[in-house]
């Protein structure tokens, strides 16, 4: 009775184990070694398939590590559809598509695996995959018989299954008296269980075997001498079309010579953000175009008083867009709140830019043209240092290595456009921060590509921080080259001077010196503000004059007068938030595009040897 209700259990059990649609019900393999590690390979399969189905597939590989096996003389008792053969398995159909099968049906395909020399001094040995951990169905009985071309020893023979990784025997294995034959069987393997079988033998037991040989380093020499030729050119490049001519700035009292300060802070970092067009409401102010009256701090309205005094397209757009907003004379923050203004803010970014061109072109035409050689120099080492590090098995590792290898020239370039854009304005300690920056950036890139190399690639890890190198250095040395390639133009370098120049007085002027400005100019605050805030310095600015008298405007009326010149510091980081960011925030909650920029000797385990794979149905 007990012997009843445990084989009911076992069947009730395999029952939900093999509740898929089909199941091999036997699995026979039969390989013959020759002399030259060539082994001759039958299978055999008895397939059971419970709905209709074409046929079955099959994946062999053929790339481990970074050795490559052959595999030739594929036959088949079906019809053969190749499906690929990639860097890693050879993939291909049996069975026909205009056709299905129900029921038990038989299969039989026999090959020719060349595994070569298995890279041992000391030792030969058979490490071969049975049943891979690739196949997707049950197989109930599975046997196999291996022919040896001399004999074995017993005592160097294991056998191991189950999941990938396991250690522990699966199945019974005899050999023949000769020690020539060894035969096995295994049942019930499940989905994706593996049965490998390693026998170690004497060296020399193998003679005449394919000779490996791998080219990666001889490849990597090559690459790494192509990419060295290419940063050495790019560098005379630079040197010939990209030094910057000589720039000396010089302390200056005013603005650049007709530019207003948003434009000031177009030509300080290369692009025009939300804080340039903020400066614009007091410069207009100061202008005596408009008046700010503020009631509280989220309640405020600005009243037209004339036309801006300019032909400037952008300006022009922006001014009057700011009070098409509300009755066309007046306009509050909250009628500022909408899509149109927030466009309006979107043309103008653009008419900047469009305002810096043909005449006024602040890039050197010759230097532009020449970034473009230097950019392709920078793939073409990408690709080089790819294929040298993969050149046994392009596939997708090689894809990978390519795309981290774009990465860090983009990326890199990026940062070094980022460094670059303001760095004649920047002061010491956030030079030094950005250098630092860039070189953490630098060893982070390294660190990933010593991984790739060794746990995608499967190099060995000499190999990969050597290789690491190049393949990280010339991207960053080529994309560094790329952006600093390009030169200001002989206009860019004189307006750049005047306004590293007029920061200079606005960071550094001393108290005396400005008293005597004051006592010339009373206004002086006011006429500066809005370069300074596109500057970064109207908290500095404003701090000058804590100690001193200061007249208040008479474009700004609030609930009392205000004589500190720190209110309006903090005026213009609330019209920042109040006006600019806030607009531009409704309007991307609404779906419209981000800003303009600038261009500027064991068992071994189950699944561990050569051969294995897996299938199932179609």
């Amino acid at each position: 009775m007990k012997k009843w209700l445990i084989s009911f259990l076992v069947l009730f059990v395999c029952s939900f184990v093999w509740a898929s649609d089909y199941y091999i019900e036997t699995y026979n393999m039969d390989i013959a070694l020759s002399p030259s590690n060539v082994y001759s390979i039958r299978e055999d399969f008895q397939v059971n398939f419970s709905i209709p189905r074409h046929g079955i597939f099959r994946e062999i590989p053929i790339r481990f590590g970074k050795k490559r096996v052959e595999l030739t003389n594929l036959k088949s008792s079906d019809p053969i559809q190749q499906d690929s053969v990639s860097a890693d398995y050879v993939t291909f159909r049996l069975g026909s598509a205009d056709k299905t099968v129900v029921g038990l049906k038989s299969y039989a395909i026999s090959y020719d695996y060349d595994i070569g020399d298995d890279g041992y001094s000391d030792y030969d040995e058979m490490y071969f995959n049975l049943v891979g951990t690739g196949w997707q169905c049950p197989i109930a009985s599975f046997s196999y018989t291996l022919h040896f071309p001399k004999p074995i020893d017993p005592s160097m023979v294991w056998l191991t299954g189950g999941a990938y990784g396991s250690t522990q025997q699966v199945g019974d294995y005899s050999i023949s008296a000769d020690r020539k034959t060894i035969t096995g069987t295994a049942h019930n393997l499940s989905p994706g269980e593996a049965l490998t079988i390693r026998v170690q033998m004497q060296q020399g037991y193998f003679t005449g075997m394919r000779t490996y040989r791998d080219y990666t380093v001889p490849a990597s020499l090559l690459a790494v001498i192509f990419g060295l030729a290419l940063c050495i050119l790019a560098l005379l490049i630079f040197k010939k079309y990209g030094k910057e001519d000589l720039f000396v700035p010089v302390v200056r009292f005013d603005p650049p010579e007709g530019l207003s300060p948003l434009e000031v802070g177009y030509l300080a970092d290369g692009s025009v953000d939300n804080k340039d067009l903020t400066s614009l409401i007091f410069y207009w102010a100061d202008q005596g175009c408009l008046t700010i009256e503020e009631e509280t701090k989220k309640k405020m309205t600005f009243t037209k008083v004339k036309e801006p005094a300019t032909e400037k397209k952008h300006e022009l757009l922006l001014f009057d867009a700011l009070f098409d907003c509300g009755d066309g004379s007046s306009v509050t923050l909250k009628e500022l709140e909408t899509n149109k203004f927030a466009s309006a803010m979107q043309r103008a970014k653009s008419g900047v830019h469009s305002y810096f061109k043909g005449e006024r072109n602040l890039k050197n035409s010759k230097s532009e043209s020449k970034r473009i050689i230097v950019v392709l120099f920078a793939a073409l080492v990408v690709v080089g240092n790819s294929i040298a590090s993969t050149v046994m098995y392009l596939a997708e590792g090689t894809l990978t290595l390519m795309a981290f290898g774009g990465f860090i020239a983009l990326a890199s370039g990026f940062i070094t456009w980022n460094m670059m854009r303001k760095w004649e304005i920047l002061r010491r300690g956030q030079q030094i921060f950005k250098v630092f920056s860039f070189g953490l950036f630098a060893l982070v890139t390294y660190a990933v590509m010593v991984f790739l190399q060794v746990y995608l690639i499967g190099n060995s890890s000499l190999y990969a921080i050597l290789m690491a190198i190049p393949s990280t250095v010339f991207p960053l040395c080529l994309s560094f080259l790329a952006i600093v390639i390009s030169k200001r133009s002989d206009y860019a370098n004189s307006l750049l001077e005047q306004t590293v120049g007029y920061r200079e007085f606005i960071d550094k002027v001393e108290i005396d010196k400005l008293k005597m400005m004051i006592d010339d100019d009373p206004q002086l605050f006011y006429h500066v503000l809005g370069y300074a805030i596109v500057l970064g310095l109207e908290d500095k600015w404003a701090k000058k004059f804590k100690s001193l008298t200061l007249e208040p405007p008479n474009w700004y009326r609030g609930t009392n007068p205000m004589y500190d010149a720190l209110f309006y510091s903090a005026l213009a980081h609330r019209l920042h938030s109040n006006v600019m960011e806030h607009t531009m925030y409704a309007q991307a909650k609404g779906g419209a595009s981000s800003p303009v920029r600038s261009s500027f000797g064991s068992s071994g385990f189950s699944g561990g040897g050569f051969g294995g794979g897996g299938g199932g149905a179609w």
